[in-house]
């Protein structure tokens, strides 16, 4: 799929910066760019390994389609990828708990991971955080 997207080097604590900032952004530049949105937004991690201090590359991306002609966004194919996922349900602060419930089966199972991870915002309510759904998916070899 097409994605047009941001790519930023952070560190965990450092993620909130992006957080409702960088889509809105990535959906003006799509409705400037007429361009037809076809998914939800993603959050892909490389290297991201769980410790707050480590730096690694956070791209936030959303599918679209039609001519692009961005000079503030990158655009690639996002390839798919296997993995291992889990919808987390709930406010963002609990999402750790669904970090864990993966990381343990994953680990349980001694199943190999790759260094991407994603998140799939299928729905981000910050009135309502209960209404917030999420679909991570742990990269795996």
């Amino acid at each position: 799929m097409t994605v047009l997207y941001s790519s930023h080097r952070t560190t965990i604590p450092q993620l909130e910066q992006f957080v409702a900032v960088v889509a809105k952004e990535l959906y003006a530049e799509a409705a400037k760019q007429n361009l037809l949105v076809s998914g939800p937004q993603y959050w892909i991690y490389h290297g991201m390994d769980g410790n707050p201090q480590t730096e690694f590359t956070l791209e936030i991306a959303i599918p679209v389609q039609g001519t692009i002609n961005s000079s503030k966004f990158a655009v690639k194919q996002l390839q798919p990828f296997t993995s291992i996922s889990h919808v987390h349900v709930g406010a963002w602060e609990k999402m750790p708990d669904s970090y864990g419930a993966i990381l343990g089966y994953i680990d349980a199972n001694k199943i190999p991971m790759s260094d991407e991870c994603r998140e799939v915002y299928l729905n981000v309510d910050f009135q309502h955080p209960e209404n917030n759904r999420v679909e991570i998916q742990m990269g795996i070899v």
